[in-house]
């Protein structure tokens, strides 16, 4: 068989990962959304199952002779299908590794876990959640180990979310990251100590016209919804089904702005996924590049665009439409508002300044789990040691604290990293764009989101997974990834709180 046949069949096997992938997580949007809260065991044993018949099917002989075929005679193929070869080869070694007893045991435990979380939070019991949290760590140790016993475990758990990254190259960033917001958060302190907190949109705001004027604003950012839903979840989140992207978001009926930017944020990860390529579906060039990348999305719509100037030029006499209670609120009380930054205990609900420092906590509180320095058990008092420490605050209460995310009992440890680093890639980004299209404030201001979004499509969005993350970012902005430009826009924002 030639290499072009074999690569034909790479691609038709691909595919069919691809729908099978696809239906796994059309059952676990199902539990976050509308599935009846007394079917948990049997969805656990629903995900369980189709998540290792998936695996069957990554490690299959046949298929894994096909990869490896393939990656001998790489030089027989074009730069594309060659980055797809490559890129399945990486992942088939990390899957060829784990048995299909081990994925169905993990996925069963964090489908069960995720369950026991909503419970533990709602009633603020950790110790309910403990002995879950012991066991996925326990599980996603052996997890490491058996993709590469020879290199430290959460180095091999953080690359599953970002490819190319190690915490090597995390550390220096991080630590120059952590020591220029510190000295922020110290002048923010002082800001937030001489006024209240800005209550321009704040107020009765109708869940039910929300729905609407959150539908109205992801549209007008580009989501297509004849390919895709908003609908409402615990915890917010995307994620798609093929070419079916589904967003979610939570509403308060007292605060214009919690369903906002949660909708704008998941919005950014959806027009992500309908902009990728097409032709190559199923392929890696036709997946997102990582998890990093795909931050740095969501973050670049909710922030740099979305707490703009110019976007709520734009906004509010949409949202006056929805809400003539904002008839007599300005331009300057809305931009305060949107903007308002003081430490705060949740991570999702934080402020751009304060919210990397939320990651540093969690990456280190989940790297000393993983190597045995921290005990389950002691994770809440190590919580409220670490807020104190960066942050000056202290929870009350675990559900505020420890128990906030859901991404522990979900097993995604090392993720908590991608998070800051889509935050990175996000202000390179819109330093870039704006060197090559100037400041954005104009484009924004009138409502023309597709100059944004189509430089985002040709140097991100279709590029899939052609190069790694760092390549990425490096050949889209010129520059390898740096916290210095993210400081510089938080510092503006800074200066711009400390003069309002």
């Amino acid at each position: 068989m030639s290499a072009a046949e074999a690569y034909t069949r790479l691609v038709a096997t691909l595919r069919e990962h691809a729908d099978l992938a696809a239906a796994l997580r059309l059952l676990e949007w199902d539990q976050e959304t509308f599935m009846p809260a007394g079917v948990l065991e049997d969805r656990a044993r629903q995900i369980g199952l189709l998540a290792g018949i998936l695996h069957e099917r990554h490690i299959d002989p046949a298929f894994l002779d096909l990869v490896d075929d393939l990656a001998g005679r790489i030089s027989e193929l074009d730069d594309g299908q060659a980055v797809d070869v490559g890129q399945t080869k990486w992942h088939s070694d990390r899957a060829r590794r784990l048995d299909t007893a081990l994925i169905r045991e993990r996925s069963a435990l964090h489908a069960e876990a995720h369950g026991v979380w909503i419970g533990a939070r709602r009633d603020d019991d950790f110790n309910v959640l403990a002995p879950f949290l012991e066991r996925i760590v326990a599980i996603e140790r052996r997890v490491a180990a058996a993709i590469d016993a020879s290199r430290d475990a959460y180095d091999v758990l953080l690359e599953g979310y970002e490819p190319g990254m190690s915490v090597a190259q995390i550390e220096p960033i991080f630590c120059q990251l952590r020591d220029g917001l510190l000295p922020l958060v110290e002048r923010l302190a002082a800001v937030t100590a001489k006024r209240p907190a800005p209550s321009a949109l704040r107020g009765d705001f109708p869940v039910a016209a929300q729905r609407q004027f959150n539908r109205t604003v992801a549209a007008r950012l580009g989501f297509d919804f004849a390919k895709g839903r908003l609908d409402e979840a615990a915890h917010p989140f995307s994620t798609s089904i093929g070419s079916d992207v589904r967003l979610t978001t939570r509403y308060d009926a007292g605060d214009l702005r919690y369903a906002l930017y949660s909708t704008i944020h998941e919005t950014g990860h959806g027009l992500y996924e309908q902009g990728l390529d097409a032709a190559p579906r199923g392929t890696p060039r036709g997946e997102s590049c990582s998890l990093g990348v795909h931050e740095s999305q969501s973050r670049l719509w909710e922030n740099q665009v979305g707490r703009s100037e110019g976007f709520w030029r734009f906004l509010l006499p949409v949202a006056r439409q929805f809400f003539p209670a904002l008839t007599d609120t300005s331009l300057a009380a809305a931009l305060l508002a949107v903007n308002e930054a003081r430490p705060s205990l949740i991570r999702t609900e934080s402020d751009e300044i304060t919210y990397n420092l939320h990651i540093v906590l969690r990456y280190e509180l989940e790297r000393a789990l993983v190597d045995g320095s921290l005990r389950v058990s002691d994770l809440p008092t190590a919580w409220h040691a670490k807020m104190r420490h960066y942050l000056g605050v202290v929870p009350d209460t675990d559900r505020d604290g420890v128990l906030q995310d859901v991404h522990w009992a979900g097993g995604a440890i090392g993720y908590f990293p991608t998070y800051t680093l889509g935050n990175l890639y996000a202000a390179q980004l819109v330093c870039t764009v704006e060197r090559t299209l100037g400041p954005l404030d104009a484009l924004l201001a009138a409502g023309e989101f597709d100059a944004l979004l189509g430089w985002l499509r040709q140097h991100v969005h279709h590029l899939g997974q052609t190069y790694r993350a760092p390549e990425l970012i490096r050949r889209a902005t010129g520059e390898p990834a740096s916290p210095q430009p993210l400081l510089e826009h938080l510092q503006r924002k800074l200066a711009f709180l400390e003069s309002s």
